[in-house]
């Protein structure tokens, strides 16, 4: 069992559905339907309810309890970071002088993998978290004494919509990360237009924050080897006709 707005839940159910493993994925209501049709694609049952990721990861962690289905956290488990850390290795060993990383965050499984890699082979890059102002737990979190649990998530970026940190990727990106960029719907709409223009790639919107993120901060950067995260290009087409029309 796993809960997820559809990325992660699609890695899961496609690594149960090789393994001939059942698979559920908590997702919540109104949640991307091309994502939601992906996941059943790949053999997912999809239980839908919760206004939003965090509300339905709840309701995942109750019924694993209830069950004893093994629990797969997008964010609190070692293995899944390390996986994701693959990415990370791929860009130090192609790049090893590469200057800053802007990374989306969600629950932080990206930022740990560049996090985790970088510190091991002693690279001196330094590693941009990026995230939504509607969606700003994380950041504030970070930035701040304490941990902030976030009243909303209103975000089209779902892969940046969590209200709450996690403690293993929190721990990480607090003792490590080397700062905090936060963007507008606007700017996020913004890059995933200029994914499309410039690198003719389809970007959702967390997939399209590092580059925003990157056109944000285009004066200190100049000059620099910059590395943009695209984590996710599962833009469903009711949000990319709005987006274009946004322009």
């Amino acid at each position: 069992m796993t809960a997820s707005t559809g990325n992660h839940g699609q890695s899961i159910a496609l690594a149960c559905q090789i393994e001939h493993v059942p698979c559920t994925v908590f997702v919540p209501n109104g949640n991307n339907p091309e994502k939601n049709a992906a996941m059943r694609a790949f053999g997912a049952q999809l239980r839908e309810g919760g206004r939003d990721f965090d509300e339905a990861r709840e309701r995942c962690e109750r019924t694993a309890a209830e069950t004893g289905a093994r629990y797969v956290h997008s964010a609190n488990e070692p293995l899944l970071i390390a996986g994701v850390a693959t990415y990370a290795l791929e860009v130090f060993k192609s790049l090893p002088d590469a200057d800053v990383v802007l990374v989306p965050v969600g629950g932080g499984s990206g930022a740990c993998g560049l996090i985790t890699v970088r510190n091991a082979l002693g690279a001196r890059t330094r590693i941009v978290g990026v995230g939504a102002e509607n969606a700003d737990a994380v950041a504030r979190s970070w930035r701040g004494p304490e941990r902030v649990v976030g009243a909303s998530a209103d975000t089209f970026a779902e892969g940046m919509a969590t209200r709450v940190t996690f403690d293993l990727t929190f721990g990480l990106m607090k003792q490590y990360l080397d700062d905090f960029v936060l963007l507008s719907e606007a700017e996020l709409a913004g890059g995933v237009r200029l994914s499309l223009a410039a690198c003719h790639n389809l970007a959702e919107g967390a997939g399209a924050a590092s580059l925003a993120a990157a056109m944000k901060l285009r004066h200190e950067l100049t000059g620099k080897r910059v590395v943009c995260v695209m984590s996710g290009g599962n833009l469903d087409r009711e949000k990319l006709a709005w987006i274009l029309r946004s322009a």
